[in-house]
């Protein structure tokens, strides 16, 4: 869960970025530094480690993003000044997640025991219907313990045909 300082942060970028027209490319430098939070430990460790000063972190961030929109440059700056670098992850999620809204592109979450194809994610998207979405982002969580099958959760709805839920279903009838 984002802190309400970084909500705050990214309200103000998003109402800046789009004064200046430069929604989409802040987004795209904002899904980046998502990508690379959430998937590289060292980005995470760059951020949260003490010892290495604000400017290195700021031009470690900047050297991962190619072409970086000149918002993304003064934001990480803000950031510097008042020693917040550490929330730049949770700033760039609410960042997406203003960008989502207000183009009312949806989230989907599907869980799988392995990850998944583009062929399949297509074929979960074409049966995935949420009214007046303009488009939908699927995302997806590889958890083993399911054993096989998938999880679908999407605008407040959850279809569970994992195999664990299955195995659940079927030892709650025979103990009964």
């Amino acid at each position: 869960m984002q802190s309400r300082a970084a909500i705050r942060y990214a309200k103000a970028v998003y109402e800046i970025a789009h004064d200046e027209n430069s929604v989409n490319e802040v987004f795209n430098d904002m899904s980046l530094v998502k990508k690379l939070n959430g998937s590289s430990t060292d980005f995470k460790t760059l951020l949260s480690n003490s010892q290495i000063n604000s400017r290195d972190k700021k031009n470690a961030i900047l050297s991962l993003i190619d072409n970086h929109n000149l918002l993304t440059i003064k934001l990480l700056d803000l950031l510097i000044f008042n020693k917040r670098v550490s929330i730049v992850g949770d700033i760039a999620t609410s960042f997406i997640q203003l960008y989502n809204k207000h183009n009312n592109i949806k989230e989907a979450l599907v869980i799988t025991a392995s990850p998944i194809n583009k062929e399949l994610e297509s074929e979960i998207l074409s049966k995935i219907n949420i009214p007046d979405a303009k488009a939908i982002n699927l995302n997806n969580i590889v958890d083993p313990s399911i054993i096989g099958g998938f999880i679908i959760r999407y605008d407040g709805k959850e279809y569970n045909s994992s195999v664990k839920q299955n195995l659940n279903n079927l030892k709650k009838e025979l103990t009964n």
